[in-house]
């Protein structure tokens, strides 16, 4: 758009030139062939290769005409402006011929005239191209920018992830461990208190006080079931399922090349759920480890809206998208049937599949 605007600027300059250098006729002539030589150009510039190649031959016959036809010199500065850019010395020089016989056809007050339009029409074209790359070269810092940004943006939610999931594997572990002291202090001075208290009941069963101690046992007993089931809710609570597959697959990295995806909400999910994910991955990585003869495993579970997913594979390598069969297993496979039964459970559904390696697909619902 720059490039029509500084054309225009320089055909109404040159305008001057032609109304008091050409007739009437030539005039007409004139100004019809510069704005037609000026959009061409512009035209061809936008073409690709060929049309800059076109360009500049035009360029260098408008020269070279201007040359054999003195009065057509006004179309230099046009010419001036598009061998600047192109740096086209040969059609530098032809302009340059052209002007020095210019005198020939314009009176001097003309030719200083022109000369000084062309030199602004040269300027013009160096000013134009520059703050084309300069433009070209901000957008491309602004790009960077925002890629650099965006980068940076996703590097900040990994690393606020991986600082939530450090503060929620330290509270599984603070879980974990004081559950521990509730069981073995705790649990154990109670379950000794209950010793004691059966034992001083047998002593003094005839006694009065045989029915307060008696009272005393129930409330111990209470107690201790109480412990028991805070004891089992909290470590219900510290079961990570992400984590204990990944405990469960370490073995096997030795020998296969494993690829987890774990994508679900481990806190919302219920503790049934938790028991028969790690159970059922347990049972598949065992027949895996059992009857595979592949060199890949994929492990992935997912949640959905309405259920929990569960796909284990071991296949070839770049084979994972091949076709497989689904089958009914027969036998006395202990292993596949664990699976189904823990799934059934919940409500769950299982497949096999076999061909391409062997697949358990599992559902269950929330």
């Amino acid at each position: 758009m720059r490039n029509f605007l500084d054309k225009i600027l320089i055909i109404l300059f040159t305008s001057v030139i032609m109304f008091s250098a050409s007739e009437n006729m030539q005039l007409v002539i004139m100004a019809f062939s510069m704005v037609t030589a000026a959009f061409m150009m512009s035209y061809f510039r936008l073409s690709g290769d060929f049309g800059r190649k076109v360009n500049v031959v035009l360029e260098i016959l408008l020269a070279a005409a201007a040359i054999f036809y003195p009065k057509a010199v006004v179309m230099i500065p046009l010419v001036a402006y598009e061998a600047v850019i192109d740096r086209q010395i040969a059609a530098g020089i032809a302009s340059f011929i052209a002007l020095s016989g210019s005198y020939k056809v314009m009176e001097l007050k003309e030719v200083m005239l022109l000369l000084l339009i062309t030199l602004l029409s040269a300027y013009l074209s160096y000013r134009t191209e520059r703050m084309s790359i300069l433009e070209k070269d901000n957008r491309l810092i602004r790009d960077e920018g925002e890629i650099k940004k965006e980068v940076l943006n996703e590097r900040n939610r990994e690393l606020l992830a991986e600082q939530d999931k450090n503060i929620y594997m330290a509270q599984l572990a603070e879980r974990n461990r004081i559950a521990r002291e509730i069981h073995d202090n705790v649990g154990h001075m109670l379950s000794r208190s209950l010793l004691q208290v059966g034992a001083m009941m047998v002593v003094h069963k005839e006694e009065p006080v045989s029915a307060e101690l008696s009272s005393l046992r129930q409330t111990l007993d209470t107690a201790m079931n109480k412990i028991r089931e805070s004891v089992h809710d909290i470590r219900d609570e510290a079961i990570d399922v992400e984590l204990a597959v990944k405990e469960m697959i370490e073995p096997l990295q030795a020998r296969y090349n494993v690829n987890f995806e774990c994508d679900i909400s481990g806190r919302n999910m219920p503790k049934e759920i938790k028991y028969a994910t790690i159970n059922i991955v347990k049972e598949g990585l065992s027949n895996i480890l059992k009857y595979s003869s592949n060199d890949t495993v994929d492990i992935q579970i997912d949640e959905h809206p309405s259920m929990y997913r569960i796909i284990i594979h071991d296949h070839a390598a770049d084979e994972a998208n091949l076709d497989t069969k689904e089958f009914k297993p027969t036998g006395d496979g202990m292993g596949l049937e664990n699976i189904r039964l823990r799934a059934k459970q919940l409500g769950g559904q299982v497949s096999f599949y076999k061909g391409n390696g062997f697949k358990v697909f599992v559902r269950i619902p929330k």
